[in-house]
């Protein structure tokens, strides 16, 4: 009987200190998104990654690559050019990532969405997309937007 108080006191204390529920976290929710731009090679590339922290953790990241030819000879080579973008983009949703894929032939337009639901993925999962540590990384919202902006992003806290 006197374990079942010690334990039962031990429990409310926790609760006491921790708070019971999850409103605290809920309303710590921020996003980062950040964008760079890039013209060269005749193609313009944009790219926006959006990255969803809990109480300053990550927990959600997106990141799509906007390809649009602008260039007439890569136009003349709009087949071949899709077809070495295929074979390093194969679609597919497994283990809390999905990679989706979007061609638009007559703009010519390839765009890729990379979702990675941090708290779902597997580190197996992870570490094939390149993203090997990713649930152990400790940097906070601001520790991100610095270093992107450092690499020429544009950055937005939402």
């Amino acid at each position: 009987m006197k374990k079942i108080s010690i334990m039962f006191l031990s429990l409310l204390v926790l609760v006491l200190v921790t708070g019971c529920g999850t409103e605290e976290k809920e309303l710590k929710e921020q996003k980062l998104v950040c964008t760079t731009t890039e013209n060269e090679d005749g193609m313009s590339i944009e790219q926006v990654i959006s990255m969803t922290y809990k109480n300053n953790k990550l927990n959600h990241m997106t990141m799509e690559v906007n390809t649009t030819i602008t260039d007439s000879t890569v136009k003349e080579n709009w087949e071949e050019y899709k077809k070495v973008l295929d074979k390093d983009n194969k679609e597919f949703n497994k283990d809390g990532i999905s990679l989706k894929v979007e061609v638009n032939d007559e703009n010519y337009e390839y765009d890729t969405i990379l979702d990675i639901d941090i708290e779902n993925a597997t580190e197996e999962a992870l570490k094939e997309q390149g993203f090997e540590g990713l649930k152990d990384d400790n940097s906070t919202l601001e520790d991100s937007k610095t270093a992107a902006e450092k690499d020429g992003a544009t950055c937005v806290i939402k």
